[in-house]
């Protein structure tokens, strides 16, 4: 397991440049500084392009595929609270206040290689999805 833990971060560094990783009791948590959101979204009334995203993989990854997201507490999309988010799920080990977005991909595949099926960097892109449907 820690070795495709090992190997998902070289890739997600490959995509997204800085990433941070903290692995607490089984479980790792992967950090995202600058993550490109859609239009339309705002922190408070400020809109903004990029936002940290984080998000926690348990520890029967890959087999069972991630579970939802967490953006800065105070995201909102043009004013609107986003819908089907709700407080962070449990103390996340990177600064600041989280909301926690409730999200899953559909289809989900991991294969014994890293590169071919489901993977974090695919998990990454589909937080894109959920963010063009607005809030």
């Amino acid at each position: 397991m820690r070795a495709r833990i090992d190997e998902e971060l070289a890739l997600l560094r490959q995509v997204y440049g800085e990433v941070g990783h903290v692995e607490q009791a089984g479980e790792d948590w992967f950090h995202l500084p600058r993550y490109a959101v859609p239009v339309g979204w705002r922190i408070g009334g400020e809109a903004v392009d990029h936002l940290p995203v984080a998000f926690l993989i348990k520890g029967d990854y890959p087999g069972a595929a991630p579970y939802g997201f967490l953006l800065p507490k105070g995201v909102n999309y043009g004013g609107t609270p986003p819908n089907n988010t709700g407080d962070q799920p449990k103390a996340v080990p990177f600064p600041g206040e989280w909301l926690h977005f409730s999200w899953s991909v559909e289809n989900w595949a991991a294969t014994c290689d890293v590169r071919k099926g489901s993977n974090l960097v695919a998990w990454c892109r589909s937080f894109a999805v959920r963010l063009k449907e607005g809030p």
